[in-house]
């Protein structure tokens, strides 16, 4: 039987062969791209791993130098409390010579001058070692070196200046005239020399809540009340020095002229805009005692709740009390007023004189003051006192963190 030929597959085999090269070829490329794809991906996940773990160090470096920058806060917030004393940090025997320190220092401080309390600190996730350093040569100026440690470690120093400053205080000074007899003297009551007595008309001094009625710098014995009608104990050697000092102990008479000017001004304002203003403290001396006509005083001053001082100072001389004047307060002679006497006046309070008082004439009454009349509190110009202080300034320019 005659063979037989198959033209279609003869004529198919090569389009069959082409077709599966072709998807040979397509495969191929499909892997080479696929390849190359899941290359890039994990180049760029590389990188992107790489990024974040750049910024994780970046943020556990910031939080490591906050850290330090906390420890060095603390330890110079120490320093400023007070906490140890400006004597103690100069001392040579608080500090060990160590040359392992901050360029430039030599010396670190002892534990029992900067304890653990302020060496050792834990913030946040981060221990915070603290130390504090100088250069022999020049104790005034100390180093605070802080390092943190923890996911990252960073370390500051910053130096600062040990100096001292001038303080002032200034402290509230109330008078309380209970405190005080209606007559203070420095010297003798009534001791006029060859007279019998000196004191004369119906004078009169009766005692406040203290039950003393006169006080002098003198023995009781001393003076001479004459027709003084007295009631009330006579105190001698009640006080030394002067009657200002005894009697205004933390006020000079500096501040009490400063104050008498401005409470004038004050009242004058007052004056001016319709107001009513209340003065407490009158002062006079050679530069404005003209200011008084006739160099008298017949003008009522204080009230039982708010008494007032009227001070002669040197050279105001002795103006008189009289016409029935009737004054609430403290009235103060700094010349030699002894002679000068009073007049039908009426003082609640105190009469202090720093020279003997030798004339008391008419029907003055001195009446001491008791609870009864008022509070008898006086505010006076505060007391200023002064002192130093350590003071501690950082150095310019000597933050480091690097």
């Amino acid at each position: 039987m005659p063979s037989r030929t198959c033209t279609a597959c003869t004529t198919r085999s090569p389009a069959i062969r082409q077709s599966r090269q072709q998807g040979v070829v397509t495969l191929a490329m499909t892997l080479l791209v696929l390849f190359l794809s899941s290359l890039m991906v994990f180049q760029s996940s590389a990188g992107l791993l790489f990024e974040i773990r750049t910024g994780n160090n970046l943020v556990s470096q910031s939080k490591a130098m906050e850290a330090a920058r906390g420890g060095v806060e603390h330890a110079l917030a120490w320093l400023a409390s007070g906490a140890v004393s400006s004597t103690a940090l100069t001392s040579a025997g608080n500090w060990s010579n160590d040359g392992s320190g901050p360029s430039g220092n030599n010396q670190q401080a002892s534990s029992s001058l900067f304890g653990s309390a302020v060496s050792a600190q834990s913030i946040g996730s981060y221990s915070v070692a603290v130390s504090l350093w100088r250069n022999a040569a020049t104790p005034d100026t100390l180093e605070i070196r802080a390092t943190a440690s923890g996911d990252a470690s960073a370390s500051i120093r910053q130096k600062v200046q040990l100096g001292t400053l001038t303080t002032t205080t200034s402290t509230p000074v109330t008078l309380n005239l209970a405190s005080f007899a209606p007559i203070v003297v420095e010297g003798s009551l009534g001791d006029c020399g060859k007279k019998k007595s000196c004191i004369t008309g119906n004078p009169s001094v009766t005692a406040g809540d203290s039950g003393v009625a006169i006080m002098t710098s003198v023995s009781a014995a001393s003076n001479q009340p004459g027709h003084l009608s007295i009631t009330g104990q006579v105190q001698g050697n009640a006080f030394s020095g002067s009657a200002w000092d005894f009697v205004f102990p933390d006020t000079s008479k500096e501040q009490m002229r400063l104050e008498s000017e401005a409470q004038a001004a004050a009242e004058l304002a007052a004056q001016q805009a319709g107001t009513s203003y209340q003065r407490t403290v009158y002062y006079f001396d050679a530069s404005n005692i003209g200011d008084i006509v006739s160099k008298n005083w017949h003008q009522d001053i204080g009230s039982p709740s708010q008494p007032a001082i009227l001070v002669f100072d040197s050279g105001a001389g002795c103006p008189k009390m009289n016409g029935g004047v009737v004054i609430y307060g403290l009235v103060y002679y700094a010349d030699s007023c002894g002679k000068n006497g009073w007049g039908g006046a009426t003082l609640t309070g105190t009469l202090v004189t720093e020279d003997n008082l030798s004339d008391l004439t008419a029907n003055t009454q001195f009446r001491g003051w008791s609870a009864s009349t008022g509070s008898g509190s006086i505010s006076l110009p505060p007391a200023i006192s002064t002192g130093t202080a350590s003071s501690l300034n950082r150095k310019t320019a000597s933050w480091r963190d690097f």
